[in-house]
């Protein structure tokens, strides 16, 4: 009787390159994620923006951010069980991209603690760091991946600062929503793409 032809090494190794696999599969189901919610995040941001610049008469709190993110929590729940993965709030490299992205994540929260509780600088300016602070993270993460989509997207948030520190109050949203869609999302549907296919080969 002869046996099935595979393409998996044989033995203890097949067990390695099935947990590979796994890890990389486990990655792109994550990229994709968070291309998806800077999507939906970058929609939520412009949405709100045009509210408040063309006064239109809708609850922004209730009817964009609410029930967006409610929807969005589910469906997020829903795709991690179809696709047996787990959210990894953190880097994989636990070492460095944990700093960096905690650091990030603290300097953030001054930002928006300064501007809404301390009232110590505009909403604009406040727009203004948060888009260093995401440029500087997608830097970072293309350092850690070894991809070039993530630098594309941190030179895009750092022109979006500058265009941020040239402009008024109103647009400040407009800023941090286009950066969520230019910036990261279709860096991150990018990323995950180049992952794939190195999959395949």
């Amino acid at each position: 009787m002869s046996s099935t032809s595979t393409s998996l090494p044989s033995g203890a190794d097949t067990e390695l390159a099935l947990s590979v696999e796994r890890a990389y599969r486990e990655v792109i189901v994550l990229d994709r994620l968070g291309a998806i919610w800077s999507v939906i995040l970058a929609k939520c941001l412009l949405a709100q923006w045009a509210i408040n610049e063309f006064s239109i008469p809708i609850s922004g709190l209730r009817y964009i951010w609410l029930l967006t993110l409610s929807m969005a929590v589910v469906a997020t729940g829903l795709y991690l069980r179809a696709h047996q993965s787990k959210i990894n709030f953190l880097p994989n490299q636990r070492r460095v991209g944990t700093a960096i992205f905690t650091g990030i994540l603290v300097s953030l929260g001054f930002i928006l603690y300064a501007h809404f509780a301390l009232k110590l600088f505009s909403a604009i300016t406040a727009a203004a760091l948060t888009c260093m602070m995401f440029g500087t993270w997608s830097l970072a993460r293309a350092a850690l991946r070894n991809a070039y989509p993530p630098l594309v997207g941190a030179l895009i948030w750092w022109t979006l600062a500058g265009y941020a520190l040239l402009s008024k109050d109103n647009y400040a949203l407009l800023w941090i929503g286009l950066g969520m869609f230019f910036a990261q999302a279709l860096p991150s549907f990018a990323l995950a793409r180049r992952t794939e296919k190195s999959l395949r080969v």
